[in-house]
């Protein structure tokens, strides 16, 4: 009986830690500066995302895919939320939210240049840095995608390398 639980346990626990089909797990790292990720505040639905200094910890894995994509915390069932439509402009908040294939705020484009876009906003609004602030707590929102000055990826604040994480 002993024997029979701790198998079903052991398949459980790595169900949860199989990564989506088609995603990849990774750390999103600032191009501002690399050592800051995004992170939730908390691992729940309607934390604020921010950014933290990269300590290679589960919680501040993402799961991930080029193209289109939902952002998925890994281990979790929880996404990466830009609201309703009224909310994707500049300087906008993101949250964390139960994850949904029918949300509209869970549908990224995760581009190749670096930049994380709201996939149905036009005009088109990027993962951005707020103020350019790698700093301990400081919020990750929406910022237009043609970036500062008309930039685009070249504005570090809404580039997102994504490094891969490691078992």
């Amino acid at each position: 009986m002993w024997a029979t639980s701790f198998v079903a346990l052991a398949l459980a626990a790595t169900c949860l830690a199989d990564v989506p089909a088609g995603y990849r797990k990774v750390y999103i790292t600032s191009n501002v500066n690399t050592k800051f990720v995004i992170v939730p505040k908390a691992a729940k639905a309607g934390a604020a995302i921010v950014v933290q200094t990269l300590n290679n910890k589960a919680e501040q894995q993402w799961y991930i895919k080029d193209g289109k994509t939902k952002i998925q915390l890994a281990d979790t069932t929880l996404c990466i939320d830009a609201g309703a439509k009224s909310n994707w402009k500049d300087m906008a908040n993101i949250s964390l939210k139960d994850c949904s294939d029918t949300e509209d705020g869970q549908k990224w484009l995760a581009m190749t240049d670096g930049r994380i876009a709201v996939e149905l906003s036009s005009p088109q609004e990027c993962l951005d840095l707020q103020y350019m602030k790698a700093t301990a707590n400081n919020p990750v929102g929406l910022y237009a995608c043609a970036g500062l000055g008309n930039a685009g990826a070249g504005d570090k604040g809404i580039n997102w390398p994504l490094s891969n994480a490691t078992a």
